[in-house]
Parts: structure tokens; sequence; C-alpha cells
């Protein structure tokens, strides 16, 4: 029914190309030559974009989003109520929540089971903009290092005491009315 129409295929030449252009000549050489020259200046005049890590760290903002705190009460618990909003919210679903009956009357509901899979994370801060109780917030943490895969999963116990996080400090976290008013 319908005839198919060949068409006439482009055939492109390499070397006509490059020997219409030319040769690199001794113009671009010493223009590739003064780039070199001008980072060797500011070198030496102290101009060093290194970063010595680890003895040395980049500022980041105070909305960086590192790796995850689960932020307790003045008992110790912590301050999550297993609502689920968290895991409902996360796009990567890293975050494995067990409900149970928390032992104080004031409390419905605590989570026996939090895990968070820092691997499958993607760092978007969802569950952190979810959470009502604000009992999850990220810190500064960008330095994660593992040999194995379970140590990448934290639990409960991991999120609650992170002593390293005195270190890189508080990242992302629901920001409140009064604060941004302020400032």
């Amino acid at each position: 029914m319908f005839a198919k129409v060949k068409r006439e295929r482009r055939v492109i030449n390499v070397t006509e190309i490059q020997e219409a252009r030319g040769e690199p000549g001794a113009l671009e050489t010493l223009k590739g030559m003064g780039v070199t020259l001008k980072h060797l200046i500011n070198r030496a005049r102290g101009d060093d974009p290194t970063i010595y890590y680890p003895e040395e760290r980049r500022p980041y903002s105070g909305r960086f989003r590192g790796a995850h705190i689960l932020t307790t009460r003045e008992d110790g618990s912590p301050k999550c109520v297993a609502c689920y909003l968290c895991a409902t919210a996360c796009p990567a679903d890293c975050i494995y929540i067990e409900a149970a009956e928390s032992p104080d009357p004031m409390i419905e509901k605590y989570p026996a089971v939090f895990n968070i899979d820092l691997l499958r994370c993607v760092y978007c801060g969802y569950c952190v903009d979810a959470c009502p109780e604000e009992a999850i917030i990220m810190s500064r943490e960008y330095d994660i290092a593992a040999y194995t895969r379970e140590e990448t999963v934290y639990n409960k116990e991991k999120l609650m005491r992170r002593p390293q996080i005195a270190q890189s400090g508080l990242g992302y976290r629901p920001i409140k009315i009064d604060e941004y008013r302020k400032g």
C-alpha cells in the first residue's frame, strides 16, 4: 500500500573537515600554555582551591541533607509515634517501621523497629517534612563509609545515639515559623 521511499544518505568525510580546519598552530598552543601559567601563578600567590580533607572540611549550608537522626525525648525514648508518614513519603522506600504499644499512657505507639537503609536513601528530606512530631531530622554528616551493606542499615539505636553528629552538626530539619520570621 505504501511505497518505501529511499532517502539518500549523507556521507561525512572526516579527513576533509580536518584539512579545512587546519592543524592546531602555535597560537592555540600558546593559549593552552597561558591557561596553565595562569593557574601556576594563582597557586604561587596562595589561591589554593584544594581542600585538604579530612583535616579541612567544606562549609555546608544549614539545610544540607546528610545522614538521619532520630530525636529523643527528655527520658531518652524516641519522639517517633510510629505514624508511618515518613515511610509513606519516602520515594526510595528505604524506611522500615514496626509499631508497638507504648507503656506510657500519654503515648499511643512507639517504633519497636525503625530502620533506614542509607544505600537506598536519596537524601531528599521528604521524611523530615512529613514527620508531625519532628522526630526525624538530618545531619550535615556526609562521609559515611562501610565495609558491608548491613553497616549502612541504621537501626533505631544507631539513629538515636550518634556521637559524630557533634562534629558535623545538625542539617536539614523543619523550620519553625518564629525562627523564619526572625532571620
